[in-house]
This record gives structure tokens, sequence and C-alpha cells, in this order.
């Protein structure tokens, strides 16, 4: 990524991994509503996020401003500063086998990305860091890169091996990994808080990560004609099959499991839920993001107890910046 530029509740949300009980929230009636308003990494082979051990403070810190440097080079969109971050002969091996050797090398190459891609935002967030002699340092951790005018986040996993020549803590190889495109990391953009709102009804949704990054929490609420619904949802990987998929809960009883696949940016959410009253319901919901800040939600193919009912119109979910 471095150098790639690559009665019944029809509130009942259950449905998105968008948590957004955008399912029914925004449809409309149906029959049976009784005049109720309706109610919608680590990446495979990843290691687990690890507390490093309190030992060699002093080289810790030194790697850490080794990454600060490499990643205030990158955002400086400094080609030069970026490459002085790799030992003389240093490599860089990307997602797809690329490899480029030699500070001269690298300098083009990152000048090139630059060239394209101006006003690239990376964090590197760090897993892990092992010692394995004196003069050298693992790094294992995840690029998160933020390009082009939209600052859509992309995350790979990378490996970073450090060695120290006359003091300074240089980059000798950095690999990247290559990832399917659905894995939790995938969705990591998602972290934060989101609205929608429409026609009288206000759905908001909070994701943050569990302790270990092994999950997405998130709490929503769904407000119609003055009274509020909550839940929470959790998005993970499912050990039985390798794939990811959101299980909800609603405090007010109802369940919800849903399986993620993509088509291209698009998710796809597969969804099955019932209701505190034990009615079942089903739909595809399709997520598009548009840029960093918003994505449309869609749901179509719905049915309660196996009775077809309409697809809803597309709507805007919208980030929620916090205040200055």
């Amino acid at each position: 990524m471095t150098l790639q530029p690559r009665a019944v509740r029809t509130r009942l949300l259950l449905f998105g991994g968008l948590g957004v009980a955008i399912w029914f929230a925004f449809g409309g009636s149906h029959p049976g509503s009784a005049g109720q308003p309706p109610g919608a990494p680590v990446p495979t082979g990843a290691p687990a996020a690890q507390k490093a051990p309190e030992e060699r403070p002093a080289d810790r810190d030194g790697i850490q401003k080794a990454l600060d440097a490499f990643a205030a080079g990158f955002r400086a969109g400094d080609a030069k500063a970026v490459a002085g971050q790799w030992a003389a002969e240093g490599e860089y091996i990307g997602d797809d086998g690329t490899t480029f050797r030699g500070r001269a090398a690298l300098e083009k190459a990152y000048a090139e990305l630059f060239a394209k891609g101006p006003n690239n935002a990376l964090e590197v967030e760090v897993d892990q860091v092992r010692f394995p002699s004196r003069d050298t340092a693992v790094v294992e951790g995840h690029f998160k890169l933020r390009k082009g005018p939209k600052k859509e986040l992309t995350v790979s996993r990378c490996s970073v091996l450090y060695a120290r020549e006359d003091g300074k803590w240089l980059i000798a190889i950095a690999r990247e990994w290559p990832g399917d495109g659905l894995s939790l990391r995938d969705l990591e953009w998602l972290i934060g808080t989101w609205e929608a709102k429409r026609n009288g009804t206000a759905v908001s949704t909070k994701y943050e990560w569990t302790a270990n990054k092994s999950f997405i929490r998130c709490q929503f609420t769904i407000t119609q004609e003055g009274k509020a619904n909550t839940g929470t949802q959790m998005i993970g990987k499912d050990p039985a099959t390798g794939g990811l998929r959101v299980w909800t809960f609603e405090d007010e009883g109802g369940i919800g499991d849903t399986e993620i696949t993509r088509d291209g940016k698009k998710w796809v959410y597969t969804a099955r839920g019932v209701t505190a009253e034990g009615r079942v319901l089903t739909a595809t919901n399709l997520l598009t993001p548009l840029d960093a800040d918003a994505f449309l939600w869609h749901s179509v193919g719905r049915a309660l107890d196996g009775e077809a009912l309409p697809d809803l119109p597309p709507i805007k979910v919208t980030r929620v910046r916090a205040q200055p």
C-alpha cells in the first residue's frame, strides 16, 4: 500500500452490518403492521494484536520515531525523505510481488506514486515489535492509507525489518501481504459514528473495535415518533466458514444473522432475522461507499414471513464529525 496505488417490530434493523436498522426503518407500512410506522486486518493469517513486552524501551522509542518519520514523509509527498528511511540497499516487496531495491529505485518509485496521487495520508499501526538481535527489529502491523480526493481507506498487513546503522534505525526490508478484500480490516473505515434520516425516522450507529480487534462492535439507535429503539451488532469472522458475519441483538428481543460478501466496491449483506414476536424477516442489503464520509444503503429482496415486500429506495448515510 505504500507503493501500490491500490406488535410486529418493523423497525427491526437487524440486517445491516451497518447496524442501521434501515432494513425497515424507512420503508413505509406493510400488511400486519397494525398501523405501526415501519422500522434496517485481523486479515486472514495476520497475527493477533499483542502488547509488546516492556523491554528495550529506548530501542522501541527509536523504532516508533523511525515509523513516524516514514509516515510524515509519505504524507508530505517527499520521495527523497521516504527513501531516506531505508538502508542503502533496502527493499520493498508489494502485495503483488513487485520489488524495489536500493534507495535510488525506491525514491523514483515513490516520486512516481506521489505524482499520480498527491495528498495521500498514511498511518502505520503497530501490532508487535520484536528484536531478533541487538541491531535488528521486526515490526508486524498494518499500513492504513487514505488516498485520492475521496480519502478512501485501504488497510494492508505489513512486516518491516529494521536494521540499526550508525545508531539510526533504517528499513532493511518492508513487505505488504495480499488480502482477499473481504477481511474485517476492510471494514475499518466504518469506525466512528454515522447517521441517516428520512420521513421522521432517524438512525444513529456507532462502530468501534473490541479490545483485540477481533470484532467491530456497533451500537445503534432508531428513533421514530419520539420513541427510541436500541441494539448491538458484532461484526467478525465466522470461525466455522472463515467468512464475515454480523450478529444483531435488539434490546427488545429481536435477533439477526447476516453474511457479508462483496461485488466490486459494493458490500452485500444477506440477512435473516427474527422479531421479538417470532416473525421472520429476510433481505439483501447493499452498501456502496461514496467517499470516506458517506455511503448508500439499499435494501432489496425483502420479505416478512415469506411474503414479499417492496424494495426500499437507497438512502445516504453520513459520518458524524466530532466537534472541534
